[in-house]
C-alpha cells in the first residue's frame, strides 16, 4: 500500500529549491570518482582490507584519472576485565590518512579519518579470534566509508 506524506514532499520540494543535489547523482562528484581512482595502500591486511573496502565503493580503476593513498592504523585496547584480570571485551581504535591527487600530482584532497568498533573475547579461542577478524573488517568499511563522503564533499565544493 502507497502512502502519500505531504510533509515528506514539501520537505523535498524545500531541498530541491535551496540547490541541494544528491552526491551519488549522475554527473556528480561520487559518480566522477567511480572507476576512476587507482588505490594504494600498505601491504598489511589492514591495508588489504581499507583497500577492497574503497574499491567496493570507488570500483576497479579501469582508466584511473585519480591517485588515492591511503595509510590505515589500527590498536587494539582491553574494554572490559574481570575481577580475575582476564579481558571480556576489545575496543579497536583506528584511523586513515588519505590523499586523493590527479595522476600528474596535483592535491586535489587530504585529511584523516577514525572510527571505532569493538568485540567479545568471551567465547572459545576460535570464536574470539572470528569476532577479532570480524571488528577489523568492519573496521575497515566504516574508515571507507567516511574517506569517500569526505572526498565526495570534497569535491563537491570545488
Amino acid at each position: 500500500m502507497w502512502c502519500y506524506s505531504r510533509r515528506a514532499f514539501l520537505g523535498l520540494t524545500a531541498l530541491a529549491g535551496c540547490g541541494f543535489t544528491p552526491v551519488y547523482a549522475p554527473g556528480s562528484s561520487a559518480s566522477m570518482l567511480r572507476g576512476q581512482v587507482q588505490i594504494t595502500a600498505p601491504e598489511t591486511v589492514e591495508g588489504y582490507r581499507l583497500l577492497q573496502a574503497l574499491r567496493d565503493r570507488l570500483g576497479d580503476s579501469t582508466s584511473p584519472a585519480y591517485a588515492l593513498q591511503v595509510t590505515p592504523e589500527f590498536s587494539e585496547v582491553a574494554a572490559a576485565t574481570t575481577a580475575q584480570g582476564s579481558t571480556t571485551r576489545y575496543t579497536l581504535p583506528g584511523r586513515a590518512s588519505y590523499a586523493l591527487a590527479t595522476l600528474d600530482g596535483t592535491a586535489l584532497a587530504q585529511g584523516m579519518v577514525d572510527s571505532f568498533t569493538s568485540y567479545s573475547a568471551t567465547g572459545t579461542t576460535v570464536a574470539t579470534s572470528a569476532a577479532q577478524t570480524d571488528a577489523r573488517a568492519r573496521l575497515a568499511t566504516i574508515l571507507a566509508d567516511q574517506i569517500v563522503t569526505r572526498l565526495s564533499v570534497t569535491l563537491l565544493t570545488r
